[in-house]
This record gives structure tokens, sequence and C-alpha cells, in this order.
């Protein structure tokens, strides 16, 4: 099925090729603040893409899944994370005077895991002189209610110089009980709720509870998925801080952000 679904006779000698051959495009989508007085003007999300993928069958960021089957997320991450912090610190030499925008990269499964991991983006950010404030982590919910310990040791040991998000809140459950204790800065909400604000009240009501407690705590809220006008204009009225989605900015190569 692999070797159907890529055209590779050894998938993960492909992948290993690509890491060593840096074969991986980093790209970048717009999260727009959209609620009045949002500190952050600037803020994305980083992806990664295959340079062979348009030549196969896999969509976009397809090859993930492969990857995590293989066991190799954890070397994706670090690759990711070297690629950003290259691209930081050309950025900051052409205008040293310059800031850099908030950029969030998703932690896998198995980067989580690891203190390897961990001590990996403390020493790049030692090394670097990337500004830590300017990186935000993004941490799938349903990680952080299997592998809390891990959540909780990796927030601890990035906070309070690296910012956290949690990505795709209420997909599991809408409840708070399991982030108590871990210092989180920004909520993503699960892009199945936001999908649905405008055909189902509930939705839309969970959207405005899950809002409406993050400002209690203050944590600030962003919708993904955002898609169209009308969402938009609904997630306006219940004061959501950030949107994105191809309604809002498609992704596009990290050396075009401005």
């Amino acid at each position: 099925m692999t070797e159907r679904l890529t055209g590779w006779d050894n998938p993960r000698a492909m992948l290993e090729r690509a890491l060593a051959e840096d074969q991986f495009l980093l790209l970048a989508q717009k999260i727009l603040a959209v609620k009045s007085g949002a500190s952050e003007p600037q803020c994305y999300e980083v992806l990664l893409r295959l340079k062979q993928e348009e030549d196969s069958l896999l969509p976009p960021g397809g090859f993930l899944d492969l990857a995590d089957s293989l066991g190799m997320m954890e070397e994706i991450d670090r690759w990711v994370l070297e690629a950003l912090f290259s691209w930081g610190a050309s950025r900051l030499k052409s205008n040293p005077a310059g800031r850099l925008p908030m950029m969030c990269v998703n932690v896998s499964t198995p980067a989580l895991n690891s203190t390897a991991f961990t001590n990996l983006v403390r020493s790049e950010l030692n090394r670097s002189g990337y500004p830590p404030r300017a990186l935000c982590f993004e941490i799938d919910e349903r990680d952080i209610i299997e592998h809390s310990g891990s959540a909780h040791r990796f927030v601890a040991a990035l906070k309070p110089d690296c910012r956290i998000m949690v990505d795709n809140f209420g997909g599991v459950r809408v409840s708070f009980s399991h982030l108590a204790g871990l210092a989180v800065d920004f909520l993503k909400i699960d892009g199945a709720i936001v999908q649905n604000i405008h055909r189902d009240p509930t939705e839309l009501i969970k959207a405005w509870a899950i809002n409406l407690a993050c400002q209690k705590v203050g944590m600030r809220t962003v919708a993904k998925f955002v898609e169209t006008r009308e969402t938009l204009d609904m997630l306006r009225e219940i004061e959501i801080d950030y949107v994105q989605g191809f309604g809002i900015a498609r992704p596009v190569p990290i050396s075009s952000v401005a």
C-alpha cells in the first residue's frame, strides 16, 4: 500500500535522503488577529512540505503519516526547528532592527516524549540567538491527555521563554481539566467545531463557551479552518482572538513572509 501511494520502493530511504539533502520545504500560513487589542500583529503556523509530493499521489503533508509509521517524526521535527532557526538568523542578519513574527511549530508525539528534543530546542535557542518569544509550540490536545507527564515536562522546560498553544481543542472533549497546571498561552479550537458554527447552534455555543473560559484565565483563542466570510463574521461576533484557514490566507513559502 505504501508503495502504491508513494511510488517509493524504499520509503524510509527516501525520507532519510530528503532529510540529508534538504528536500523539504517550510511554508507559513498566516494566523490573523481579528480582536481589537490583540498584541501579536504577525503570527504564522509553520507547515512542512516535501518537494517530491507534487510528483506523487500524496496530498500536501501526506508523507507525515508515513514518517510517523516509520518512527521518523522526531527527526523531521528536528529538521523543521533547525530550518526555522536558520531562516530567522538570515532575516535578522538582513534587518537587525527588525522583529520576527511569532512562528507556531507543531510538536509530534515522539518529540514531545523525548527529553533529547527538548534539550535540542534550548541549545539551538542559545546557539542561534532566535528570540524565544517569537517561537510558539503547538501541542495536540490528544497528546496532552494521553501523554500528560511528557506535556507538563515539555512546557515546564520551555516556559516562560517560548509560548505554548494547545491544538485541536474540543476535538476530544470540551473540558479544561486536562490543562490544569499547564502554562498555556493560546488555545486553537478544533476545526470541526469552527466549520460547523454557521450550521449547528450547538457548535457555535461550544466556540463561544471555549472563548469565554479562555478570557477568564488569560488565554487567547485561535479558530482554525476558517473558509468563509460567514464563519469569520460569526467568530468576530463572539470575540475570538485569531483566525486561520484558506479563507484567511493560504500557505506560502516561508521566504516570502514579510
